[in-house]
């Protein structure tokens, strides 16, 4: 006997939208699977199927899209970081170049420098504490003291701020009906310049040789033998004119002064440089004097001595203000690859803690949405389910139809989740001027996606399911 049994599908808000009916035998036949009563429970369900897996796929979206921007902009931070280091190391070795650059043409600079104030002459005059200024301004005329003052001077420790020492004897003569300076020098390097063998600044005289000035040697030529105060000199040099009480000087050499002077063992001044000394100069060298030469005095050639300070402040100010120039580049380039590294780093910390807030409240709120509509499909359903136990049906097979088309929702949402992620990911980061290849496809994480999607799906509808399957077949008709 052929019984004919009427199923009403109804969908939600409508009443007698179609009927379906089964054969008692082809519910029984082995042919109707459960896999073509989830396509017809899903045709005839399209609104709460369509509605739940728009939900599955939106969750995802979300959970492939949030992974991928932030790995997409870690990789886009690491190329930008690496290529900014790149430049700032690029940076740095032109910095050095520049530095040692800099350095060895304001090396050579400082030594002209030095060279052009050497030539400029001492600056340092120190007398004997009785010498009259204006007897030795206008007569030349300077007491004398024991030449082993220059001895002592050079070599006393507390001298810091006097090099260069020159012993001088110096006197007024009439040469060749004529008035003339006749001075004689000995260059004395102090200990400082000893140690760091330095050359002395003035270079002495030969014995039995002399330099004429300018003016005295006007008709002489070198080589050339002359008399002075009965003592045969040969000329060394004729100097060039200076403009100055130079071009009437004869220079000879320490010893032979004392012998034309008839001074043996005597010296009236001792030239000098001073160095090291800024402000107030001579204060700072009459106090080292005390301790070493107390009955002499020393007086300064200001000009001279306040053009070489000025100008090798000069020269080091203008080092300075280079190599900070070259280091306030090689810094701010530092400091911008530090700031948008600190920059990329908050911002990627940033993304993390949204993507880690929203994904699990949008994964929550899926399972949620299809938990309800799961409900809401067994609700609507008790009486098709009550036919279904009645015929025969087992508990298992109706637990198939409905985990079975959670699974295919779950199934049908992840793959279409793991496309839309992706894209949704590159359109984001064209936002964040992120290129399309630094997201890169995690397959690991595609395969959780598409296992556990249907998983979570079968989960929401497991309580639905659970209370379909407790409920009495009879009770259920009865209902209808």
């Amino acid at each position: 006997m052929r019984h004919i049994c009427q199923l009403q599908w109804t969908l939600p808000g409508q009443t007698n939208v179609g009927r379906h009916f089964f054969q008692t035998d082809e519910l029984e036949d082995a042919r109707v699977g459960i896999l073509r009563l989830i396509l017809a429970e899903t045709r005839f369900r399209i609104l709460n199927f369509a509605l739940s897996l728009l939900a599955i796929t939106i969750a995802a979206s979300l959970f492939i899209a949030g992974p991928a921007i932030i790995s997409g902009y870690a990789r886009d931070t690491r190329e930008k970081l690496e290529h900014l280091s790149a430049d700032v190391k690029q940076l740095e070795t032109q910095t050095q170049t520049m530095k040692l650059s800099i350095a060895k043409e304001l090396s050579a600079l400082d030594k002209k420098t030095k060279r052009i104030m050497r030539d400029l002459g001492i600056n340092l005059r120190i007398i004997h504490r009785n010498t009259r200024m204006d007897s030795l301004y206008t007569n030349f005329v300077a007491e004398d003291f024991p030449e082993d003052y220059v001895n002592r001077l050079a070599t006393a420790p507390q001298i810091e701020t006097i090099v260069h020492l020159v012993a001088t004897l110096q006197h007024k003569i009439t040469w060749n009906q004529r008035t003339t300076l006749l001075t004689g020098i000995q260059p004395v390097l102090t200990s400082s310049q000893k140690n760091e063998e330095k050359k002395h600044m003035v270079n002495g005289v030969e014995a039995g040789s002399v330099l004429v000035g300018h003016e005295l040697g006007i008709g002489r030529k070198v080589g050339e033998t002359i008399d002075i105060e009965g003592h045969a000199f040969t000329i060394a040099r004729i100097m060039d004119p200076s403009g100055g009480l130079e071009d009437v000087q004869l220079v000879v050499d320490l010893r032979d002064a004392q012998k034309v002077l008839d001074k043996p063992g005597k010296i009236n001044q001792i030239m000098a440089l001073n160095c090291k000394c800024k402000g107030d100069r001579i204060s700072i060298i009459r106090k080292e004097l005390e301790g070493v030469l107390p009955d002499t005095k020393v007086t300064e050639l200001r000009s001279r001595a306040t053009a070489r300070e000025k100008q090798r402040d000069l020269v080091e100010k203008t080092r300075n203000e280079q190599l900070a120039r070259v280091n306030a580049h090689y810094d701010q380039a530092k400091q911008l690859y530090t700031d948008q590294a600190e920059r990329r780093k908050n911002q990627e910390e940033t993304l993390k803690s949204l993507v880690n807030g929203v994904i699990p409240l949008v994964i929550l709120t899926a399972t949620t949405f299809v938990g309800i509509m799961s409900w809401l499909n067994v609700r609507e359903r008790r009486t098709e389910i009550g036919v279904l136990r009645a015929l025969g049906k087992s508990g298992l097979n109706v637990a198939a139809l409905f985990l079975g088309k959670s699974a295919l929702m779950g199934i049908l949402g992840g793959v279409a989740g793991c496309g839309t992620g992706y894209g949704l990911a590159v359109i984001v980061g064209r936002q964040l001027s992120i290129t399309g290849q630094l997201f890169e496809p995690n397959w690991p994480l595609l395969a959780i996606t598409i296992l556990g999607a249907p998983l979570i799906a079968a989960i929401a509808a497991y309580l639905p399911m659970l209370s379909a399957l407790k409920q009495d077949p009879a009770i259920a008709l009865m209902e209808h």
